[in-house]
């Protein structure tokens, strides 16, 4: 016998071989199937984040209201600043952050502690797509449309606009299957009860809530909308109180704001700037009404998922017109795109959802349609995906005034805003 006949060839390693690899890819084909929250979908979604605004991470700062009026008020009127609106309605997720900030941390950190708070919210409003109590499909693809859609980055990641992206977790509870437990029937009244006293989309969003009775009156419904129309009636009587301000009384052009929403929502995510913005005002009228149109009108046919679509298209439709009466966009001279972007924001997120709810559609060219909408949207604007580090105001060279509590002026993002810090009542020192 040879050297040669005589090697012995070596079994191939179980942990390495053919079988191996044919085990771990019907595990990632199982996991797409069937979607779940793991440590690698977590990380996923972190990472996905942050990258869309690292600077909140690496360098901190408060942003507009949150020094402005958040902090400011939370260390003059300690936990009276809970009861009172800005702007018209409570923020009760801003006041807790900004209240418990001083109790934990040195001013040194608040920022960094502001920044770190709303990016963990951020995660678990992704995370919740992965819920096995929320049926909807393509959990992975709406969990990423959180930070993937074409926005001018106002909402990523501060404390004064976490109300935008939380008011995306109204609608979800308003699709999440009935509570089998205490466990989430006390966690869905403490999220929904939060969530309606930040900001006023409880309102906005009621008429889904309202539904969901209607359709299921089971004692947890009941309790739910309760919760949900209280929470409104509370916004919406400081909402009165203030009243319309003097353009919001104004005749509205609904060609005109036809025009902003189409192209804020339809056409800028699939053609970028500067082709939108060359468009005459009938085209973008007329074509991204026609779009949108389209695509409600196919989310309504009849098909087991039409429950489900038609909710997308209701919460598309009422925070649209929240929106809309807010910013009155008919009265603007002109629209840059940027102006108010974050009224937009979950407008473009629920057409997202929509897109992606006809990713398995039959016939398949509607399905290859949809995903080429979301696709182009993601390229087009790919260059503009990591938002720009802004100026680092040094806040550590401002914060010792906080400290002691004496006035301040302390520039803070964005750029031209001053933190007017009038110092904290001496029986609060």
């Amino acid at each position: 016998m040879t050297r040669a006949q005589s090697k012995v060839v070596p079994p191939p390693d179980p942990a390495t071989g053919p079988a191996s690899v044919r085990r771990r890819l019907d595990a990632v084909h199982g996991w797409w199937r069937a979607p779940r929250l793991n440590a690698w979908v977590v990380l996923l979604l972190g990472v996905a984040i942050v990258s869309r605004n690292p600077s909140t991470v690496h360098t901190p700062q408060l942003w507009a209201e949150d020094g402005t009026i958040f902090l400011v008020q939370a260390d003059w009127y300690g936990l009276e600043a809970f009861v009172m609106p800005h702007v018209g309605y409570l923020h009760l997720l801003q006041r807790l952050i900004a209240w418990s900030a001083p109790q934990l941390l040195d001013p040194l950190w608040w920022p960094a502690y502001y920044n770190g708070v709303a990016l963990v919210i951020w995660l678990l409003v992704a995370a919740r797509c992965f819920s096995p109590r929320l049926p909807v499909p393509g959990r992975l693809w709406l969990a990423l449309s959180l930070v993937a859609v074409p926005h001018a980055g106002e909402v990523f990641f501060c404390v004064t606009n976490l109300q935008w992206v939380t008011a995306l977790v109204l609608v979800q509870q308003a699709l999440v299957l009935p509570p089998a437990n205490w466990r989430q029937r006390l966690g869905d009244l403490a999220i929904v009860s939060v969530l309606v006293l930040t900001g006023p989309f409880g309102a906005a969003f009621s008429p889904l809530y309202v539904w969901r009775w209607w359709r299921q009156r089971s004692a947890d419904n009941t309790v739910l909308l309760a919760t949900v129309l209280l929470g409104a009636a509370i916004q919406i009587g400081h909402v009165l109180q203030m009243g319309q301000t003097a353009f919001q009384a104004l005749p509205v052009n609904v060609w005109a704001i036809l025009e902003v929403l189409v192209r804020r929502v339809v056409l800028w995510p699939v053609l970028g700037t500067d082709l939108t913005l060359g468009l005459s005002p009938q085209v973008v009228r007329w074509i991204g009404g026609a779009v949108l149109a389209a695509i409600f009108v196919w989310a309504l046919r009849p098909h087991p998922r039409r429950g489900l679509r038609a909710q997308f298209v209701a919460a598309f439709l009422l925070i649209s017109v929240a929106s809309i009466y807010r910013a009155r966009p008919d009265l603007w001279a002109g629209d840059n795109l940027m102006v108010v972007d974050r009224y937009f924001y979950v407008p473009r997120v629920l057409l997202a959802w929509l897109l992606i709810a006809e990713f398995d559609s039959r016939p398949r060219a509607i399905a290859y349609l949809a995903r080429a909408f979301c696709l182009v949207a993601v390229v087009v604007h790919a260059r503009d995906y990591v938002l720009p580090a802004p100026r680092d105001y040094d806040w550590a060279s401002h914060c010792e005034a906080i400290r002691r509590g004496e006035p301040a002026d302390i520039p803070i993002l964005p750029e031209g805003w001053i933190l007017e810090y009038r110092g904290r009542p001496a029986g609060r020192r």
